[in-house]
């Protein structure tokens, strides 16, 4: 069973970097099943967790998986936002307190890559993204 880390744990991100090779990217898509991130690295999910921020960052949607969506009807992974996992912390330290966030959304149906839900434009990268499935915006970015 995969670790699952909680938004209140003090040391998730100690525990979350044990598990992955920070020098690779990773990719983070939504787990309907267990309502959380899954987080995985070379094809293998290494934990889940409710909050996770990443740097240099990329939105991907697979084609592919799209329009099985639209022609099924059925959910499955092909979109997600692949990057290097950081601490908050970090982005802090990059980032003005006067740093515009956008909230970045994705839905097969209603286009084929990730969008900007203030001005509707696509979205393919991002300095940093703070992603909380307990928020009203679960996934906001900066510098998109």
């Amino acid at each position: 069973m995969k670790p699952h880390f909680r938004i209140d744990d003090p040391n998730k991100y100690t525990e979350m970097f044990k598990l992955i090779d920070a020098d690779k990217p990773v990719e983070v898509y939504k787990n309907l099943h267990k309502g959380c991130w899954s987080v995985r690295q070379e094809g293998i999910v290494r934990f889940h967790t409710d909050y996770v921020t990443l740097k240099l960052v990329q939105f991907r949607v697979g084609q592919k998986g799209r329009e099985r969506v639209i022609r099924e009807k059925v959910k499955n992974v092909h979109a997600f936002v692949k990057g290097f996992l950081c601490q908050a912390k970090e982005i802090d330290g990059v980032l003005g307190e006067d740093q515009k966030w956008d909230t970045v959304s994705y839905n097969p149906y209603k286009g084929d890559s990730f969008f900007n839900l203030t001005n509707e434009r696509k979205v393919f990268s991002s300095d940093f993204v703070d992603m909380y499935v307990g928020g009203s915006n679960p996934v906001i970015a900066a510098n998109v």
